[in-house]
Order: C-alpha cells, then structure tokens, then sequence
C-alpha cells in the first residue's frame, strides 16, 4: 500500500507542476514535460521524504523476508545432498 501511495503522490505532484508551468505560460510540449520532470522531481524530493522512507522500509523489508525463505529448487538440492549414496 505504500509503494501505491507514494506512486499516486508522485503522480499528483507531477500533474501540479505541469498544470502551474503551463498556467504560467509554458506551451512547448517538450519544454513542459522537461521543466515539470525536474520541478516535481525536486519537490518530491524534499516533500516526500515521509512516504519515500516508509515505501523504502515495505520494499527492505520484503526483500529480507524474500531472501528468508529458501525456493524450491534449493529445497530439493538439499533433499538430493541428504540421500545416501547408493551401495
């Protein structure tokens, strides 16, 4: 839910600055797009840190758990490790 919610943040800020630069009279598409890129990238960066650092935390997280538990594969090399060699 927190990957969703920084993402939707993201997209919000995003739509904000292309809506303000091209209120203020930005018209060429390629120069909105790129001055909104960088205006909401910097924005996010200072005023998302809140949902960047608990969307980072779910994503660490995830992965630690991920790495925990052994797949199948590994679990059938071991069983193949612990059968006796044949007499």
């Amino acid at each position: 839910m927190t990957v969703l919610r920084y993402s939707v943040l993201r997209l919000l800020l995003f739509i904000a600055c292309l809506l303000v630069l091209w209120l203020v009279g930005v018209r060429e598409p390629v120069l909105l797009v790129a001055l909104t890129a960088i205006a909401s990238l910097t924005l996010s960066y200072f005023f998302l840190r809140g949902p960047r650092d608990a969307m980072a935390q779910t994503l660490a997280d995830r992965a630690a758990r991920r790495q925990r538990r052994p797949d199948a594969d590994e679990l059938a090399e071991d069983a193949e490790d612990e059968t006796p060699p044949p007499a």
